[in-house]
């Protein structure tokens, strides 16, 4: 017992100190974070069912028969009248079995209410992500409409001086369509992303909108194969609501074996009979002589086995998706640094060089459309890479339950934010 009580206290020092870090490395996302899930009314519902389990732990605590009071009164020749009590007696413990339900449901409710939120808070990331994501991609799209505008200006005076051909003209102007297509596309995307994330905050107009933070730089990437794998399942609020329901499985099989067990009742009378005085005891033992009450048993078992199973094939899952999640982000990051590494070159001084090289006649209209147009992707695609990387933190926050760590705040604490200064600039 002494062993297993301080592999408890080692494992829940090992989680504070996470939780802890991951706070102190993004404090300003961490208190957004609490602000945004304060007043959410599914964690409000979820809190309303852990009181509604503490009142039914409560009210499994108490006894479960009152005594009975009994009186009687006869008037005939002979005037009787008794006055008696009785109390039926809790043979088979059904209260203790109760009781260990009830415990064991409000334990898989407070479980049930981390999870939820754990899981608005990896809701609320990822809308987060999504919407600065789509804001960054189309600040690339308007550039490639303003360069494609302005390139369209400049072919069609060139066009008219006769130092440009009607078939690269018309290629500018398709250049130009589709530049145009891709900042409607953009802009469609931006809208709808960031109405997603007020409609998880429950923000009615751009007008109520809070400040939102921006997203943190990218921590360094769990170890693959992960490390204390069991120990991270075996603290997942997941996995504990699954071993919650299995105790509560194991506590309602124990309450039908009591419930076999009839349960007697004692009753004492004392009164008078006429002159005489009356005495009595009553003892009466219910008899499970047509029902012995061992289907009910037999059924508790079957939904025992039923959420052990269950608890078994979570924990594959879980433990699936915690491998793919580590092996996921390590893949995205590796990427991104790699990119940054290899580009050395802005936008902005690959757009001067290919116009000048352009006007000065050494590049073909086809060649400067390409290059920019592969320039312009380039940097539309990092930052799609950088959404990957952030939703692969966060589905591995989720998967390891390090989201935890964000909903710990520490103001006191700084950090360093991410942010992403164009195609091929070092943080």
């Amino acid at each position: 017992m002494r062993i297993y009580t301080l592999r408890g206290w080692i494992i829940a020092c090992g989680l504070l100190m996470s939780a802890l870090a991951n706070a102190a490395e993004h404090p300003e996302l961490s208190g957004w974070l609490n602000s945004a899930l304060t007043q959410h009314p599914q964690l409000q519902a979820a809190q309303a069912a852990v009181d509604a389990a503490k009142a039914r732990t409560h009210a499994a605590q108490q006894p479960l028969f009152n005594p009975e009071l009994e009186f009687e009164y006869e008037n005939t020749d002979v005037n009787t009248r008794s006055l008696g009590i009785s109390q039926t007696i809790d043979w088979g413990d059904k209260r203790t079995a109760q009781s260990l339900v009830a415990s064991n449901e409000l334990l898989a409710r407070r479980n049930n209410m981390q999870m939820i939120r754990q899981q608005l808070a990896i809701e609320l990331l990822s809308a987060l992500a999504k919407q600065q994501i789509d804001v960054e991609t189309q600040q690339v799209a308007r550039k490639r409409q303003q360069l494609m505008s302005q390139f369209i200006n400049i072919a069609k005076q060139r066009h008219r001086a006769g130092d440009l051909a009607q078939i690269n003209l018309n290629l500018a102007q398709l250049a130009s369509a589709e530049a145009n297509f891709k900042l409607a596309n953009a802009e469609t995307n931006t809208v709808i992303s960031q109405q997603t994330l007020y409609g998880l905050l429950g923000i009615e107009s751009e007008q109520k909108a809070p400040q939102l933070p921006t997203f943190p730089s990218i921590p360094g990437a769990p170890d693959y194969p992960v490390a204390d794998q069991e120990m991270i399942l075996d603290n997942l609020p997941t996995m504990q609501t699954a071993r919650a329901k299995i105790e509560i499985q194991r506590g309602r099989v124990r309450l039908r074996q009591s419930e076999q067990r009839p349960d007697p009742t004692i009753g004492i009378q004392a009164g008078k009979d006429d002159k005489e005085t009356l005495t009595g005891l009553t003892i009466s033992i219910p008899l499970f002589v047509r029902n012995n009450f061992s289907a009910e048993v037999d059924a508790a078992n079957a939904n025992l086995i039923q959420s052990q199973r269950e608890a078994i094939n979570l924990r594959r899952n879980l433990s699936a998706k915690l491998t793919a999640t580590a092996l996921a982000y390590q893949i995205n990051r590796k990427a991104w640094l790699q990119w940054q590494s290899t580009s050395n070159n802005s936008l902005l001084q690959q757009s001067k060089i290919l116009d000048r090289l352009w006007r000065a006649g050494e590049l073909s209209t086809t060649d400067y459309l390409v290059q920019l147009t592969l320039a312009l992707d380039t940097e539309a695609s990092a930052i799609e890479q950088r959404g990957r990387l952030w939703q692969s933190w966060i589905e591995w926050l989720s998967a390891s339950g390090d989201i935890a760590g964000l909903l710990t705040s520490d103001k006191s604490i700084t950090s360093t934010v991410f942010q992403y200064r164009g195609m091929g600039e070092q943080q």
